[in-house]
């Protein structure tokens, strides 16, 4: 519980990291240039905030696509109940 805890800080951190988190949840998996699109950030933020998101285990990518893994669906959650 700890850890989810501290992933939800990790996450809480940072609001493109929140926002990126958030967009995943909801549109269930998408290219990292079109998060950067729909969020307007610019795209090396953005691959920046994947890049931390995926070594933390929050999101995973296959073939160029972004997805929530089960942890990323966890905190995602606990997050929208704060």
């Amino acid at each position: 519980m700890n850890e989810l805890n501290d992933l939800i800080g990790f996450v809480n951190g940072n609001s493109i990291r929140q926002k990126v988190l958030s967009l995943l949840s909801s549109k269930g998996e998408m290219e990292g240039k079109r998060v950067s699109k729909t969020l307007r950030v610019a795209h090396p933020t953005v691959a920046k905030t994947l890049e931390e998101l995926e070594q933390k285990e929050l999101i995973t990518k296959k073939d160029e696509i972004y997805f929530l893994t089960e942890s990323g669906v966890k905190v995602e959650k606990m997050i929208q109940q704060i």
